[in-house]
């Protein structure tokens, strides 16, 4: 704990050392998150373990050794010239990736990290150097006014950008990565099209998925979801992901999840997504026949708010591939051409 005495964490406005800071009682739950996340971090063990989101496949269980975490840290500082003593600000769950990632970097980049609740809407962010968000926090923050006074460079993951433009006086930036690349392992512009690998990453593509080699984590022909237009070994563009998981404001969210809760000799449905202008995506609940709004809630009720379906849409037959199987690309067909059609829930 010694070598991170430089890292200053704000919290209410009053300045902690890494000690202090784990020493705060009756702390809120997601300080009491972040405060797990530092003593697993420095202490003895050499690793942490992480859950993945779901992007690539069915959430699961990984584990990065600290030497990687250290590693990809020192990628993110010495690519935003973060320097000791300049400032960032937590406003992503410590809990995931992103969110203890950003811990990592401040000690060892001996920032000054600003703590503040992992919310859609932060109310009120300070002008720090340097600031991760999803998207949903991004576009709520600007709505909100609480970029009014920053000019760092602000990270953008977690979820797709949709069409979020530049902002003068604000460097955009877009991160490629996940659970199992210990954070980005690309960047862009928001301005650009084209990720860009961070230093010792490589990429090539198998039948044009994306295939990652990073040594520096350890890492070597990790094979995503993803499809890509390759145009170097350093370089490609996004093209979309093979995966059915609906990200809606950075949480993933799975479909079959929420069809279980539907009784398999009553209704017959198929969960998928519309485009949001907040969330990127939205959750759709399709039904073959008539629901009642009542019903879906009942069914629905164990549910974290979070997860819930925004909008439900009742058609007269869910189409089916010949294999008997839903076909869910053209239901999101059918909900494109039926958005007038969709029912709040």
């Amino acid at each position: 704990m010694a070598s991170f005495v430089q890292t200053i964490f704000v919290f209410e406005q009053r300045n902690y050392s890494l000690k202090e800071i784990l020493a705060v009682k009756s702390a809120p739950d997601w300080l009491q998150t972040v405060q797990n996340q530092l003593i697993d971090f420095t202490s003895i063990r050499s690793e942490m373990e992480f859950h993945t989101s779901g992007s690539t496949g069915s959430p699961k269980r990984i584990v990065h050794q600290k030497t990687y975490l250290e590693a990809s840290a020192k990628r993110t500082l010495d690519y935003f010239s973060l320097q000791p003593g300049d400032s960032a600000a937590l406003i992503l769950p410590a809990q995931f990736i992103g969110g203890s990632m950003m811990l990592v970097r401040a000690l060892m980049g001996r920032l000054t990290l600003h703590l503040l609740p992992p919310k859609i809407a932060v109310e009120d962010i300070p002008s720090v150097d340097f600031l991760p968000c999803t998207p949903a926090q991004f576009k709520a923050a600007m709505q909100n006014d609480a970029l009014r006074d920053f000019s760092g460079s602000i990270l953008l993951g977690g979820a797709p950008v949709g069409d979020l433009e530049p902002v003068a006086g604000i460097d955009l930036y877009v991160g490629y990565g996940m659970t199992e690349t210990a954070s980005h392992v690309a960047l862009r512009s928001l301005s650009e099209k084209v990720y860009s690998a961070v230093d010792g990453v490589q990429f090539t593509t198998l039948e044009g998925t994306l295939i990652i080699d990073a040594p520096h984590l350890g890492i070597k022909g990790l094979q995503t979801n993803d499809l890509v237009h390759l145009l170097d070994a350093y370089s490609f563009e996004f093209i979309g992901r093979l995966d059915d998981v609906i990200n809606s404001g950075g949480l993933k969210i799975h479909p079959v999840v929420l069809e279980s809760h539907f009784p398999s000799d009553g209704c017959i449905v198929c969960v998928s997504s519309t485009e949001d202008e907040v969330y990127g995506e939205a959750v759709v609940i399709v039904f073959e026949g008539v629901v009642s709004k009542s019903r879906v809630q009942e069914l629905l009720q164990d549910v974290p708010r979070s997860q819930q379906p925004k909008f439900m849409l009742s058609v007269d037959k869910l189409p089916v591939l010949e294999s008997g199987k839903i076909d869910r690309n053209e239901v999101r067909r059918l909900i494109q051409e039926s958005q007038h059609r969709l029912f709040p829930l």
